[in-house]
């Protein structure tokens, strides 16, 4: 990878915290992009492109680690007594004082403005039928407020930037873009025996990979299976906690539900699938589609919010709300060869656009900037 080498100032070395309550919940959307990005901030500071001597970054965590980081230059560190929101909004701000804070999630202290926030999206500002009351009330208030005391926001693509201006009132001119990557999947091993003979008796198969969150329109995917008469091929749909959503479903022999799936059953599906579909409502960046693309995986995805920006015209698109639209894709797809063939070669010159070292070097430039 090609990364700029950052100069070393001279000045003295100084602490930068990085907010580690990621670290608390399984890796999933949002906490696989600050996880990929703080390994990736690690593995420049180790190829020795970023400097360590300007800048002593630690990563900050409250609790039980959930999800375990391996980094060889950022310090991990435990701080505090308190969890979740009350940890971030009264300790974290306490422990960071006077230094600045990099928070990755879309959360981080209102009471603190020296700080760099990566807030992933608008959604729930735009479609707040998809999120508990509870959850929505606060983050009307955070992301706002966010947006006018922090000294920088950062998002993952030019349409949730444009929607946090929209919806949020954050100045265009606050935010900076830096894309999420995928090539994180590459790196997780491999499956049992039993698993890969599981898998292999589905073939051929189209594969879905989310969670039960209403965006993510598992709904209507249901509804486009059903209106599918000769389904000759299987319908893998993997994801936690899926009993509800199957106990829903359409009753068909060929559709299998797969529940939580590790990393490397993922990576698995993907490179064994003939087709993956991600037919999500809206999106910051949906990263599901580059990792399918990375692993050699056809793609078809929703022509809504992130995906054109994101994709480009590398993919089959459908209208997410429509199923028999979806289903139409699916069949007809899934039945040629050729053109699964094509949508696989350019899947993968697409994913290969993006990088999470290239990131990270865009948000360390942000850090440089922001600490004075």
């Amino acid at each position: 990878m090609n990364t700029t080498s950052f100069p070393v100032t001279g000045k003295t070395k100084t602490k930068v915290f990085i907010n580690g309550r990621f670290l608390n919940h399984a890796i999933t959307g949002v906490q696989r992009s600050a996880y990929e990005l703080v390994k990736a901030l690690d593995s420049l500071i180790d190829q020795g492109i970023i400097s360590n001597n300007d800048f002593s970054f630690i990563l900050i965590y409250p609790g039980i680690i959930v999800s375990p980081i391996s980094l060889k230059h950022i310090i991990v560190q435990k701080k505090g007594w308190l969890k979740g929101n009350l940890w971030e909004q009264l300790e974290l701000p306490l422990y960071t004082a006077g230094k600045l804070l990099v928070s990755l999630c879309s959360a981080s202290p209102l009471l603190k403005r020296k700080q760099i926030v990566l807030i992933h999206d608008a959604s729930c500002l735009v479609n707040p039928g998809f999120f508990s009351f509870g959850f929505r009330a606060w983050y009307n208030v955070m992301i706002p407020v966010l947006g006018k005391i922090s000294r920088q926001i950062v998002t993952v693509s030019e349409f949730s930037k444009s929607e946090l201006t929209r919806y949020a009132g954050i100045r265009k001119q606050k935010i900076q873009v830096i894309y999420n990557s995928a090539e994180h999947i590459l790196r997780f091993g491999d499956v049992s025996d039993k698993f890969r003979e599981k898998i292999a008796a589905l073939k051929p198969y189209c594969l879905a990979v989310s969670n039960l969150g209403a965006n993510k329109n598992f709904a209507g995917l249901n509804k486009a299976i059903g209106k599918i008469d000769a389904l000759d091929f299987h319908m893998l749909i993997a994801g936690g906690a899926l009993g509800g959503l199957k106990a829903s479903a359409t009753d068909h022999s060929h559709v299998t539900y797969l529940g939580y799936m590790s990393d490397a059953e993922i990576k698995h599906l993907y490179a064994n699938a003939s087709l993956f579909i991600f037919p999500s409502f809206y999106e910051g960046f949906g990263i599901p589609p580059l990792e399918a693309m990375i692993m050699g995986c056809p793609v078809i995805a929703s022509a809504t919010s992130s995906m054109p920006e994101i994709l480009g015209d590398n993919c089959e698109y459908i209208d997410p709300a429509n199923p028999a639209d979806m289903a139409e894709k699916i069949f007809t797809t899934m039945h040629d060869a050729a053109k699964r063939a094509q949508l696989k070669s350019k899947g993968y010159q697409r994913a290969a656009l993006f990088n999470w070292e290239k990131s990270a070097a865009r948000l360390y430039e942000l850090i440089r900037k922001c600490d004075d």
